[in-house]
């Protein structure tokens, strides 16, 4: 038989002379493939095939388009022909597997595909095949180890498909230690960048005491380090972040206003009053020590200091939220409302403290008006606002429509995720969601009694008892509370 030289998959092989006839058949059968086309794809490949030449490739795509087109016995028949011609050809162990996974025959699949491998050890498709073979069939460790294991070789880390499928699993997965082996064998890669994405992995899984261990070593770039400081504080070694804060090492964190949100995070209140308190007379400063004396509960004082922020100042708007917050510690609401009513109402930051304003003084509608349903940021603040209102139905459709909460608000994503499932009647997907959220954030007592509420539409009495007598102990808000002896009253269970 006449062999050519030819480009397959971007990579040169030996294989049988194509007529130009076949060629621009199987071009054709190709062009409707893409579009999903498989009848006329398996036509054209047919057209293909009436040229005299016997070709692995061909046949073994013709099977494919015959499979995907429900013509599974004539896909069978082309794949046994193409078997008994090339008994050793990997393409042809190839299509058995993407026939078997097709059918959902996971085994068959996942053993036709390793034969392919075996086949052609440097071709990368049958090797992404088989890990997604593996992922569905509920191994995702395996397809993580055959992935690396390829990738890890010298001849075939030039795979990008590989590497992709292999970063994929990592983040689907929550796997940061996978993900920093995936990335190491990206050539342009540097050790902080590998660092930076394992370590926004980790706290996104709310792994955060990994996060800080991988971030640890590539402080050298303030983006790490400040994703460090946050690792640490979501983990609880605040007094790391002090004695980093206290150091010459935070000089570089990105200037003051960084440092003093950090300092009144952990409680390191009198540390940022000597800090900032001696600052030279500016703007900024005067934000700055406001914050400082609203912190120590200096309320008068504060006030006093962020009124003489000036308009057009970087910081004045920062500082009308403060002002407002210490004339509401005062118990003067319409003060703080009058504050905010300064500062630019297209800042969300301000609309939604002036929300929580008129929802303290019982106002919800002043509140609501004051945001667009039809923007997916205003959508989460009517959430919060709708569950601090005690209507927690109206909450929960608000939280499904959020459409993709961005990785600095685990929350947000937790409770849009659960919130979808729960509205497709998935009930225990959602449960497991909320679960999850809720033990790496015990305080989200909203969540919590949405669990409770979720337990006990999906029948676990049992446990929605358990859980909400847990919770019943440390909600005083009086709605939320209300609604939980409702649930708890509504769904029995043993007594306690």
């Amino acid at each position: 038989m006449r062999t050519v030289p030819r480009l397959v998959d971007g990579e040169l092989e030996q294989g049988p002379f194509v007529s130009p006839y076949a060629y621009e058949w199987f071009i054709e059968g190709e062009a409707w493939a893409s579009r999903g086309r498989h009848d006329e794809a398996a036509m054209a490949f047919e057209n293909a095939t009436a040229a005299p030449a016997d070709d692995a490739l061909l046949m073994t795509r013709l099977a494919e388009e015959y499979e995907l087109s429900g013509e599974s016995r004539r896909a069978d028949r082309t794949l046994a022909m193409a078997r008994r011609s090339y008994p050793h050809s990997p393409r042809v162990a190839f299509a058995e597997g993407r026939l078997a996974q097709h059918r959902g025959e996971d085994s068959e699949a996942i053993a036709a595909y390793a034969r392919a491998r075996e086949l052609a050890p440097s071709w990368d498709a049958p090797v992404v095949a088989l890990a997604e073979t593996l992922v569905g069939a509920g191994h995702p460790e395996r397809a993580s180890a055959v992935l690396l294991a390829y990738l890890s070789s010298s001849l075939d880390a030039r795979s990008e498909r590989a590497r992709t499928a292999l970063l994929d699993l990592a983040r689907r997965t929550g796997d940061a230690e996978t993900m920093v082996q995936a990335l190491a064998l990206d050539p342009n890669s540097t050790p902080a960048k590998r660092a930076q994405s394992a370590g926004k992995l980790a706290l996104e899984n709310g792994q955060p005491a990994l996060a800080a261990r991988m971030l640890q070593s590539a402080l050298g770039a303030p983006e790490n380090v400040d994703l460090w400081l946050r690792a640490l504080m979501q983990s609880g070694d605040r007094k790391e972040v002090a004695t980093f804060l206290a150091g010459s090492g935070s000089q570089g964190l990105g200037g003051s206003s960084e440092r003093l949100d950090l300092l009144l995070q952990i409680g390191e209140v009198e540390r940022a009053f000597d800090l900032f308190t001696a600052a030279d007379p500016s703007p900024k400063a005067e934000y700055a020590r406001g914050r400082v004396l609203l912190a120590r509960g200096d309320y008068l004082q504060a006030a006093a200091v962020l009124a003489e922020v000036p308009h057009g100042a970087a910081s004045f708007e920062a500082a009308r939220m403060a002002f407002a917050e210490c004339t509401v510690s005062q118990g003067r609401r319409g003060a703080a409302a009058e504050a905010l009513s300064q500062a630019p109402h297209d800042s969300l930051a301000v609309r939604r403290t002036l929300a929580e304003i008129y929802l303290g003084e019982g106002t919800l509608t002043a509140a609501l008006r004051l945001f667009d349903p039809k923007q997916d940021s205003d959508r989460a603040v009517l959430a919060g606002l709708f569950e601090r209102a005690g209507r927690f139905e109206e909450a929960a459709a608000y939280y499904a429509a959020l459409k993709a909460p961005s990785s600095d608000q685990p929350r947000l994503r937790a409770r849009a995720s659960a919130e979808r499932l729960a509205s497709r009647g998935n009930h225990q997907a959602a449960i497991a969601v909320l679960d999850r959220w809720t033990s790496a954030a015990p305080d989200d007592l909203y969540a919590r009694v949405r669990l409770v509420e979720l337990l006990a539409a999906d029948d676990q009495l049992d446990l929605a008892q358990k859980s909400g007598r847990r919770t019943l102990e440390l909600v005083d808000e009086p709605k939320l509370r209300a609604h939980l002896l409702d649930l708890l009253e509504g769904s029995p269970g043993p007594e306690f």
